[in-house]
């Protein structure tokens, strides 16, 4: 048993189908590693679900706590009881056994560094024509620099994605309380996944995470062993735009369907889907109905994001 790391996770129950998708894709590819779940505001129903798979451990998130649940990354991963932790969101899943590829150096952090192309395009709206597309802007990196106030210059020339973090706990557990420290101080105490009028921290907690990440001195060192983005190997899906494939699949998703319809038939198998109402979106017989609705995939994502911030 791998009992040296915890892969832990957190969400509301609207991601819990996520959640539970994600652990089933950890024990169907024969992983047994300890799994922390940060439960905000779940009803009994789902911590039962949750529950009923091996290992795992569900802990409750205080529901004063108006941010997006996506702020409580560090908070979960120091709640672990292992050396080594890896945070992984739950909108997304593993296509074979990742065992040997999550942990990291003891003085680093295990993340996926994000593409010159992605920095572009997360950051066109702000960047003057004189700077590298691929880089982050100076306006940006200021608001950082000043707010850590630690180092003049950025420790990497690229920032990374926050759906995987994976530390160990004695030697990152300082890194991961300033993390928290950080987002209570430039975050507002209401802030959602994305806080659209923040130019430095528009993806909150992944922006305070970076802004530390190039200007803390003491922040664990870049791992570059990182290869859960690797397809030629087992490795990490991330659904990360939306809608999410639990509501309805997109075109970036619908390729992984029959992948994700392979896990849910698993876990039905197995007895850990006695309790779960699926989806049409998670049934093997709807595949053509899914297809048929892609194009409508972009609409129902604006309605459920303006609809979110009109009862937010």
């Amino acid at each position: 048993m791998n009992d040296d790391i915890t892969i832990v996770t957190a969400c509301d129950e609207g991601y819990a189908l996520g959640a539970w998708l994600l652990i089933a894709s950890i024990r169907m590819n024969g992983m047994d590693e300890r799994i922390l779940v940060g439960a905000y505001n779940w009803s009994p129903e789902w911590k039962s679900i949750i529950n009923h798979f091996p290992n795992v451990t569900i802990s409750e998130l205080p529901i004063e706590d108006k941010r997006s649940v996506t702020c409580s990354k560090p908070e979960i991963m120091l709640r672990a009881q292992t050396d080594w932790v890896i945070w992984i969101d739950c909108d997304g899943f593993l296509t074979g056994n990742c065992s040997d590829a999550i942990r990291c150096g003891k003085e680093m952090v295990l993340v996926r560094p994000r593409t010159k192309s992605e920095i572009e395009e997360l950051y066109r709206k702000v960047r003057s024509n004189e700077e590298d597309s691929g880089s982050v802007p100076e306006s940006i990196l200021k608001i950082w620099r000043r707010d850590i106030g630690d180092l003049c210059q950025p420790r990497y020339d690229f920032i990374i994605a926050a759906a995987i973090i994976g530390v160990h706990l004695p030697n990152s557990a300082p890194f991961l309380k300033r993390w928290i420290e950080q987002m209570h101080k430039v975050l507002p105490d209401d802030v959602s996944v994305v806080d659209d009028s923040s130019i430095a921290y528009f993806q909150t907690d992944e922006s305070v995470f970076n802004s530390m990440f190039l200007f803390d001195s003491k922040a664990p060192a870049f791992d570059s062993s990182y290869a859960l983005n690797h397809t030629d190997r087992p490795h990490f899906i991330h659904f990360a735009f939306n809608p999410k494939p639990w509501i309805m699949w997109n075109r970036f998703s619908f390729r992984h369907f029959d992948k994700v319809m392979d896990i849910v038939e698993w876990a039905a198998k197995n007895g850990y889907a006695e309790n779960v109402k699926l989806p049409y979106t998670f049934k093997r017989k709807n595949k053509v109905l899914c297809r048929l609705l892609l194009p409508f995939s972009s609409i129902v994502a604006k309605f459920r994001k303006y609809a979110r911030k009109f009862f937010h």
